[in-house]
């Protein structure tokens, strides 16, 4: 999920959706998700990724939905002077995004 959002770019909410991976060497096979959750949402992983990873030797193997997660992502603005207390503080502007994971029960929430 990490991986997903910080690095390929996905939203937060394309991250935490997407099919997990996993692949522990021992035994050697590569686990990887493919199931339909409780409100019907289809998680399966895209048969020309399946096919990438058997040409360079990967053993496949479905499973079901392992580890679930909550992401929030804090994105700041440039900070703006002042709070009026004499104290110099910096305020920071931007948004947070939650995310609760579809393979449990749950909603983000926030105040």
């Amino acid at each position: 999920v990490f991986l997903n959002h910080f690095v390929v770019g996905m939203s937060p909410l394309a991250a935490v959706q997407s099919p997990r991976v996993y692949h522990k060497l021992v035994p050697n096979v590569v686990r990887y998700e493919d199931a339909t959750m409780a409100d019907g949402e289809v998680i399966e992983f895209s048969t020309e990724a399946m096919e990438f990873l058997r040409r360079r030797g990967h053993v496949l193997e479905s499973t079901s939905p392992g580890a679930v997660c909550q992401l929030i992502v804090q994105d700041l603005l440039a900070p703006v002077s002042g709070g009026g207390g004499g104290g110099g503080e910096n305020v920071f502007r931007g948004m947070l995004t939650a995310v609760s994971d579809p393979r449990k029960d749950g909603s983000p929430a926030g105040v």
